[in-house]
């Protein structure tokens, strides 16, 4: 007799018939039945994941065990960068970015939305406190740039930051459009 192939089971055919009284029994096949394997789940469904006092890395991104959840839509100064000022003096906007997000999460829970998938150790997400959009609110306190995927609304709130000179914009000179919006 041959080898079964890899991962199939052959079960060899009904002997007798088993179909209920008043349906109409299955033809007859030729040769034996073959049992696939079966399917593989399907991924969870992403929802709202809550996580308690996350460790931040930097103005957007935080460590929750051994995950690293990034904050979507946009881009955080690294916590060692520098800012200029409109007199060219430095400043350390990243650590104060840091400090100010740090600050506003003062020990709350942080929920992001995502499908869990084991082994995965990097996560881009929407993350809120309560109803607060924390990608909104880091840009709309000028403490983060807009991403390349950051939607309309938080390209305006970075606008609106940069024009008010707050956050990494202070003491930055406001680029021209932000005379015309005055």
């Amino acid at each position: 007799q041959p080898a079964d192939p890899p991962g199939e089971i052959i079960v060899q055919p009904a002997t007798r018939d088993v179909t209920p009284p008043g349906v109409m029994p299955a033809p007859a096949g030729e040769g034996p039945l073959i049992r696939e394997p079966p399917l593989p789940r399907p991924p969870a469904a992403p929802r709202w994941r809550r996580y308690a006092l996350p460790a931040t890395l930097d103005a957007a991104t935080f460590r929750v065990r051994s995950v690293t959840i990034r904050i979507a839509g946009v881009t955080p100064p690294s916590a060692t960068e520098t800012c200029r000022l409109a007199d060219d003096a430095a400043w350390p906007c990243g650590a104060s970015a840091l400090l100010a997000f740090r600050r506003f999460l003062h020990g709350r829970s942080v929920e992001c939305f995502f499908p869990y998938e084991e082994g995965v150790t990097d996560v881009t997400a929407p993350c809120r406190i309560g109803r607060i959009d924390l990608g909104q609110w880091l840009l709309a306190a000028g403490w983060a740039r807009p991403s390349d995927l950051a939607t309309d609304a938080y390209r305006q709130a970075s606008v609106d930051a940069r024009c008010a000179r707050l956050g990494i914009w202070r003491g930055a000179t406001p680029p021209e459009f932000c005379a015309a919006k005055n």
